[in-house]
């Protein structure tokens, strides 16, 4: 059945898909949205388990004060109201532990700042120079500050700068350089890979103001739907996209796996591009690209355990925490499987009703695909005794590796289920499970680039595997990919207004 024609058809329904349909449909678009799963929001999306809130993948995000990028775009979108969003720790919105040392990452610059030199105060040199090139880098991106691109070479300094290489250029203390590179798990950062921009852009992103929600995170989808289908869009799900039609180099329709089929004047895919290569006859794409965008390399995928507790028996951390057993904090992303598990993130569910114990945490680490490639093939919760045995072997490791931390946790612990880099393939659709889609690296940064804009002449890309990961860079994509129709300006104005 061939449907109406659409001005756009987006598909995916990621937080990238979701706003760009929010955008054009705002801007008075004919928009459509195909989702394959029965739930929208892709790592936006939550669910509910023994009275958790579960998040598939966005655990916390900043850039949120009032007046901040990410809250500028929030607040246009409508999402910073009937949302309840807690503000993580001033004094340490993330703790690491390593090596058995702990150190806190303050919320502001200025107490950024001040933090660090009270932990090496013969390093202020080194602290503020570093300080500066964060600051620089994320004047020189001027879309990240919501103004108008007027200048690209402003960021190319920073694009073949290794963010490893440049810490270990401002100081000899091997301490610092681990301190500096901490956050790099919200990245899935490779310390010879990861350009100084990413590092930069995301670690301000989080510095300037770190914030949960409360309740699931799926209440983001469900105000972007409302939003879309209030312009006259639509959103379908269950509706899996299996090919894309192509006729003298332009995307006429989609057809989804039921045999229904979409025409549009435009198409945008919110899915991997590899993924989206894949549903274009291999006739009516060229084979230099098609290798290009089905050879790039993913970021590392993850494990997750989500505990649920006894009732008032852990307080509610108002932080997140972050082991490294030893002293190198970005070890964990090329970890030996023998010795693994031997880094984790903590996550605290905020607790209902101002209890100051939480019932819920989500603790993760990194996990290589390859662990569980023999099982992919299988159908959905199918996959025998001996991929649960898995599941079991590795979640009593890390349960073990937890409880060396907080021994507490030994007698709060009711219940637990567990996500592996399956779990992510398997709903979100990316390659091997990747936690952030394609790897950036410094030393390939056009190769490893990807412009929104693809061969063929209407077909586009957004969300995080174009410039820059997590709800910063997804929010960003949309505005990039937007801008063709819309105009950056415009859609910018639109966007300040609210500021």
């Amino acid at each position: 059945m061939v449907t109406n024609k659409y001005d756009f058809i987006i598909i995916g329904s990621g937080l990238g898909g979701l706003q760009s349909a929010v955008y054009l449909s705002d801007f008075g678009f004919k928009v459509l949205v195909l989702e394959k799963n029965q739930q929208i929001g892709g790592l936006t999306q939550s669910y509910r388990w023994k009275g958790c809130d579960l998040s598939t993948g966005l655990h916390y995000f900043g850039s949120f004060n009032n007046g901040d990028t990410l809250h500028t775009i929030f607040n246009y979108m409508g999402l910073t109201k009937n949302i309840t969003y807690k503000k993580l720790d001033n004094t340490g919105f993330d703790v690491f532990n390593i090596n058995g040392k702990i150190f806190k990452y303050a919320s502001g610059i200025d107490c950024f700042r001040n933090q660090l030199i009270s932990y090496f105060p013969n390093e202020e040199a080194s602290i503020e120079k570093y300080l500066s090139e964060i600051i620089s880098v994320v004047e020189a991106q001027e879309l990240y500050n919501l103004k108008p691109i007027r200048d690209l070479s402003k960021i190319d300094n920073y694009l073949q700068l290794n963010a490893w290489e440049f810490i270990c250029s401002l100081t000899k203390n091997q301490e610092l350089r681990q301190v500096l590179s901490a956050l790099n798990f919200v990245y899935a950062g490779e310390k010879d890979k990861t350009p100084f921009y990413m590092h930069a852009l995301i670690s301000y992103h989080f510095i300037s103001g770190a914030y949960r929600i409360s309740g699931g995170t799926s209440q983001i989808a469900k105000i972007l739907e409302e939003r879309i289908i209030k312009n006259g869009g639509q959103i379908l799900t269950g509706k899996d996209v299996q090919s894309i039609t192509i006729e003298n180099n332009k995307a006429e329709s989609v057809i989804t796996k039921d045999g229904n089929i979409y025409s549009a004047k435009n198409v945008i895919s919110n899915v991997h591009p590899a993924v989206t290569i894949d549903l274009i006859n291999s006739s009516k794409l060229s084979g230099p690209y098609r290798r290009r965008m089905k050879k790039r390399k993913n970021t590392i995928s993850s494990f997750a355990i989500h505990f649920k507790l006894k009732p008032n028996t852990f307080p509610y951390r108002n932080y997140n925490y972050n082991y490294h057993k030893n002293n190198d904090v970005w070890y964990a992303s090329n970890y030996d499987s023998d010795l693994w598990p031997e880094h984790f993130f903590m996550h605290s569910h905020v607790p209902e009703n101002g209890n100051k114990y939480t019932d819920c945490i989500s603790v993760l680490t990194y996990m290589k695909y390859s662990e569980v490639q023999k099982w992919e093939e299988l159908p959905l919760k199918q996959r025998g005794n001996d991929y649960k045995q898995f599941k079991e072997e590795k979640a009593q490791k890390m349960i073990k590796l937890l409880i060396s931390v907080f021994p507490e946790l030994e007698d709060s612990i009711s219940n637990y289920t567990v996500s592996t880099p399956l779990t992510y393939h398997d709903y979100i659709n990316t390659p091997n499970g990747s936690m952030y889609g394609t790897l950036r690296d410094y030393k390939n940064p056009i190769g490893s680039y990807i412009s929104h804009k693809t061969k063929i002449e209407n077909l586009y890309f957004t969300g995080q595997n174009m410039n820059l990961h997590g709800m910063i860079g997804v929010s960003l994509s949309a505005i990039v990919t937007c801008s063709e129709f819309i105009g950056l300006e415009n859609l910018l104005d639109k966007i300040n207004e609210k500021r």
